[in-house]
């Protein structure tokens, strides 16, 4: 009968730490001696990422290392990351070093996603 209080306690304890949920962020994994392209993209809205579509299959034919190495980031999974923070989907990044080289956002023309992307990549790589 002693322990019946102490029993209670813990349990007590127990379950009301066990309803802490905190949102734990999660760090994207990027080779930081290579650029990196990541394509945030949402499922339900798919129609507005045709041009995106069409962009990575032209640039496959001359960066076929970039694409073969690109980030696919789904809109659920991109709230759970801290490093990149893209608040609406379709979107693109070029990354280099944690840092942003050219950064594509919302519905936007196949040349427009193309152009920078190409401009980025061709540009020689300086060493820190």
């Amino acid at each position: 009968m002693k322990g019946l209080p102490l029993l209670l306690i813990t349990a007590l304890l127990f379950v009301t730490s066990s309803c802490n949920h905190k949102e734990v962020k999660e760090e994207l994994k990027i080779d930081d001696n290579v650029k990196q392209l990541i394509f945030f993209t949402d499922n339900k809205q798919y129609e507005q990422e045709i041009s995106y579509y069409d962009a990575i299959i032209e640039l496959k034919r001359s960066y076929p290392e970039l694409i073969k190495d690109m980030k696919v980031i789904t809109a659920a999974e991109a709230s759970h990351l801290s490093n990149y923070e893209v608040e609406n989907c379709p979107a693109m990044l070029l990354v280099y070093q944690d840092k942003v080289l050219v950064e594509i956002k919302g519905t936007v023309s196949k040349d427009k996603i193309i152009y920078p992307l190409a401009k980025a990549m061709d540009k020689k790589i300086e060493n820190p």
